[in-house]
This record gives structure tokens, sequence and C-alpha cells, in this order.
């Protein structure tokens, strides 16, 4: 049987559609959901500066599927 997992959503802005940090126990990656709407803000935080990996999603004009 597959052992469960932790993870744990910190809403940085205390709010569900604000910036969200995500951490996954016994992992040393951080994910970060950043809405495009505080983009900027985001820009003044110093730990997210640091080189990384970012997915941008959206959804298609044309077929209104969701892509990355």
């Amino acid at each position: 049987m597959a052992r469960g997992k932790t993870i744990q959503l910190y809403l940085m802005d205390s709010v569900s559609k604000g910036l969200i940090k995500c951490t996954l126990a016994n992992w040393t990656g951080i994910a970060y959901k950043i809405p495009r709407t505080e983009l900027e803000k985001a820009k003044s935080i110093d730990y997210l500066k640091q080189s990384g990996v970012y997915f941008l999603f959206s959804t298609s004009d044309e077929t209104q599927e969701n892509i990355v």
C-alpha cells in the first residue's frame, strides 16, 4: 500500500486567489502559484528571484482549452 504524503499550502496574501506557496513533506522543492495579476508584487519577493522552472497556464482563445 502507498504511504500518504503531506502537502502544505501557505496563503501568502491570506486569500485563496492570491499567491500560494506549496511544500511537500520529504521534498526539497517548493512550488508557487502566482496569478498574472500579482506578478508585479511577486517581483519584489527576494526568494522568487532564484533560478527555477516556470509554467505559465492559460486558456486558448480559439478552443477554450487549458494550455501551458
